[in-house]
């Protein structure tokens, strides 16, 4: 089978002749080669080849020995660059993650043995013939995904395999061939194995993907999340154990892939699946997210918490002030995510009201400042003109100009700001 070479492959054809001018053997392998079958975008171009690594570094001028011990190099050719590797075949791995040693050969279909899927066991010539001696092309068009050779042994060689099983299930619509899915299951214990950074990596990627809902619906049946180096809290793996799984996660976040911020899509799982603020900090940062992710997450989940306890408030002053007062206090920024997030959710007890969340946004809209910095006054200002010393009373009366003005119930001039202040003074020295 031939097939028409993306033009991002077609740019790295120079490095594979220049190798086969050496009477070396190379062709494009990996995700690249997949894509390219699938006629989807294609990002990284890899190179597999016989020739090994002291070899490659000699014929090109531009490179990196970035795997050295695992006989890869990365050339760089029109600032572009590619990872070439030596056909290897790997020993024992170590920990279920990495092998001990490899071993270069000149096959290729050995090379391709090692591989983890079907579909990423594929490789493509300089000419566009695809070389598929494991029956990849066939399990992409049954829409499945299939461990090369004894599926058992590829998860325990690297466990991480498992949970990108599920990314790929997710990422491209798939369905695990039963073989492959029993041996999930038996060996999800291997989890313990597999660094957080990495498992955080592969569920970015999966939610990344335009059937998040799909992959979030596998990694629920699979149970691997319960398996893992470092434990969620109980309600957590009390979710993951019971309630999520017994709503069906394809419903639940039916609209997720409309939201394009992958934080968006974890806010609105913790939302949309009521995880309590404690339990999505907690898994955040056993999932060592960065701190300013978290800090985006969980401030999304905790504005909604508040919402929902006002939600029902008939005063509208009282629920004006409320929402003024998380804004100011999360944030305009995770205010506005906020409102994308509820416009998704597609869980009735999660769900608002359109018109509360209409009312929300316009309210929002109209605000004339939203932070402390916008203020037209500072501390400074009212310790001149309020006859007390200064103390914990400023920064308490600034938060409350803030609100004040912000609620539109105060213009942001300086004066005017003052005044109040004064006025609050003159009325605390006639209560004394």
């Amino acid at each position: 089978m031939r097939l028409s070479l993306p033009v991002s492959i077609i740019a790295a054809l120079p490095i594979v002749r220049r190798l086969q001018e050496h009477h070396y053997e190379a062709v494009f392998v990996g995700g690249s080669v997949r894509d390219t079958v699938l006629g989807l975008p294609v990002k990284d171009v890899d190179i597999a080849t016989s020739a090994r690594p002291e070899q490659v570094l000699k014929l090109f001028e531009r490179c990196i020995p970035t795997g050295l011990q695992h006989g890869t190099i990365t050339v760089i050719h029109d600032s572009v660059s590619y990872e070439v590797t030596t056909f290897r075949q790997e020993s024992v791995y170590e920990a279920h993650r990495k092998p001990e040693s490899v071993l270069y050969i000149t096959d290729l279909e050995g090379d391709l043995l090692r591989r983890d899927f079907t579909m990423n066991a594929m490789a493509l010539t300089d000419k566009g013939e695809l070389l598929d001696p494991f029956g990849g092309l066939r399990d992409l068009k049954r829409g499945t995904i299939r461990c090369v050779g004894d599926a058992d042994s590829r998860f325990q060689e690297d466990a991480l395999r498992m949970l990108r099983a599920i990314r790929f299930i997710g990422v491209y619509q798939l369905s695990p061939a039963l073989q492959t899915w029993k041996a999930l299951i038996r060996h999800r214990g291997l989890m313990k194995y597999i660094a957080m950074e990495r498992v955080q990596a592969e569920l970015d990627k999966m939610l990344a993907g335009e059937a998040p809902q799909r992959g979030l619906h596998f990694v629920a049946d699979s149970g691997l999340l319960l398996y893992l180096k470092e434990p969620f809290l109980e309600e957590t793996e009390r979710l993951l154990k019971g309630n999520y799984r017994s709503k069906n996660p394809v419903m639940l976040f039916s609209r997720l892939n409309q939201l394009k911020s992958v934080d968006l899509r974890w806010a609105a799982i913790a939302i949309g699946t009521n995880m309590s603020l404690e339990a999505v900090l907690h898994m955040l940062r056993v999932l060592r997210f960065s701190n300013n992710r978290i800090k985006s997450i969980t401030a999304i989940v905790a504005i909604h918490k508040e919402i929902l306890m006002h939600a029902e408030e008939t005063d509208e002053r009282k629920l004006h002030l409320s929402w003024i007062s998380a804004i100011i206090r999360y944030g305009e920024r995770s205010a506005i995510e906020w409102l994308e997030v509820a416009r998704t959710i597609s869980e009735p007890q999660q769900t608002l009201p359109a018109d509360l969340l209409t009312r929300l946004a316009d309210w929002l809209n109209k605000m004339p400042i939203s932070s402390l910095k916008q203020l037209d006054v500072c501390g400074n200002d009212l310790t001149a003109h309020v006859k007390r010393p200064a103390g914990p009373w400023v920064s308490e009366w600034l938060n409350k100009l803030l609100l004040m003005t912000a609620s539109g119930g105060l213009p942001n001039k300086r004066m005017q700001l003052i005044e109040q202040a004064i006025k609050w003074d003159e009325e605390d020295n006639n209560h004394e």
